[in-house]
């Protein structure tokens, strides 16, 4: 089911709440630059990747009109902040010269601007053109699209529609609703997007229209859009509704979605050897040692992939400690890992002086000799000395004249057993 944002009329309670709302600060200014495909991720976590299509027979204005989005999406941000101190949406954002900023995508749809202007079905479109023919990723990241487009329906602000978790996809039309915040509109469509509402008949949804509220004019689900800025309004008026709510359903305040700004947990991953770790939820891809920062509480898999002619041997630290090259995490706290890559086999080196043999497992050596051994994969070799002979002790990896020496083979490694007469 999909929600609407409609242009209605103003409303007296919002335009004072408009008076008395703090000032938003200001955005920094737009130094990016659109592209054709997303970036890789610099943030951890599930994000809401920004979108800016057009028709197929339309003008790509991507590079115009990015400075008003990035500018709607600093504001989301420190609205979001002003109602709840310790959430904020997890856009997604990568690396410019001046810093971070929106990681912006440009969209060529493939259906022509007269049959989207007309659609009734237009969200389905455009919904059907990324998740079936782009095929985009919805297991991990939220969609908001900007559509560049002629729509029929001039009073149609925007659209959303999604689950508690998988697909969700906001759509702000900006040929529509002339002097409304399209800030407003996507913060609104984007709360649809989160799972708000979903299944549910919240205690103030509105008659015949169980996806908005009707408990305040002020609130951003109102049925009532009205030409304001997003400072006029209230993140769930009464917070019974949808957010921060205390009530058996789907709390928005808990989306994985929503970036937490009281606590965070860390993963300081250090690499041994070449090989690299990808974890399934974005954010996470280290060919080398790396630290990211993560939700408290998510569930996640890591998953380890040795480079050509390497093999992965073990995790070392936090709940990972296994030799299996998968690891499920649930990151209650910040942790420390290590994934160890080596060689198949390193060198094992016998030196023997005097007469006798060193053997263990894929050793048997009465002379020096060397073999080739899975690597980190421990070998307790034995000193026998010939008849009218002793051990007088090990040197190289061994020490000592005990007759067993375990060597770890955790790199190319001599040993040397020297026997004497009795």
């Amino acid at each position: 089911m999909r929600a609407r944002a409609r242009r209605l009329v103003v409303v007296a309670a919002v335009a004072a709440a408009a008076l008395a709302a703090p000032a938003l600060a200001q955005a920094a200014p737009w130094c990016g630059t659109p592209a054709l495909d997303d970036r890789p991720f610099v943030q951890a976590g599930y994000s809401i990747r920004v979108l800016y299509a057009h028709p197929s027979d339309g003008p790509d204005r991507s590079a115009e009109l990015a400075p008003r989005i990035w500018a709607d999406i600093e504001e989301i941000d420190a609205w979001w902040r002003t109602q709840d101190p310790t959430r904020t949406p997890h856009f997604d954002v990568t690396r410019f010269s001046c810093g971070l900023q929106l990681d912006l995508t440009s969209r060529r749809l493939g259906i022509d601007a007269a049959t989207l202007a007309a659609a009734d079905d237009r969200w389905d479109w455009i919904r059907e053109d990324l998740f079936v023919t782009a095929r985009v990723d919805g297991t991990y990241t939220k969609y908001l699209l900007y559509y560049d487009g002629p729509v029929d329906d001039a009073a149609l602000c925007g659209e959303g529609a999604g689950g508690v978790s998988g697909t969700g996809l906001a759509v702000v039309y900006l040929g529509t609703c002339a002097g409304y915040s399209t800030a407003v509109v996507a913060a609104h469509e984007l709360l649809h997007g989160l799972g708000a509402l979903f299944r549910v008949t919240a205690p103030n949804a509105c008659p015949g229209d169980a996806l908005h509220v009707c408990d305040s004019p002020a609130d951003l689900l109102s049925a009532h859009a009205q030409p304001h800025p997003l400072s006029a309004y209230i993140l769930d008026a009464g917070r019974d509704d949808y957010y921060g709510h205390d009530r058996s359903w789907f709390d928005v305040r808990d989306s994985r979605w929503l970036r937490h700004l009281d606590a965070r947990a860390r993963i300081v991953l250090r690499v041994r050897g070449r090989g690299s770790v990808r974890s399934d939820v974005p954010g996470l891809a280290c060919a080398a040692s790396c630290t990211t920062s993560w939700n408290p509480q998510t569930a996640l898999i890591l998953q380890a992939t040795p480079a050509a002619g390497q093999r992965f041997v073990r995790w070392e630290g936090g709940d990972c400690a296994t030799t299996f090259a998968r690891c499920d995490l649930l990151l209650d706290e910040s942790i420390a890992l290590t994934a160890v890559f080596a060689p198949p086999r390193y060198r094992l080196a016998v030196q023997i002086a005097g007469r006798g043999r060193v053997a263990g497992r894929g050793v048997s050596c009465a002379r020096n000799c060397a073999r080739r051994l899975t690597s980190h994969v421990p070998v307790t070799l034995r000193a026998t000395a010939a008849r009218g002979w002793r051990l007088r002790g090990w040197t190289g990896a061994c020490r000592g004249a005990r007759l067993t020496c375990r060597v770890p083979l955790d790199r190319a490694t001599t040993v040397r057993a020297t026997f004497v007469r009795r």
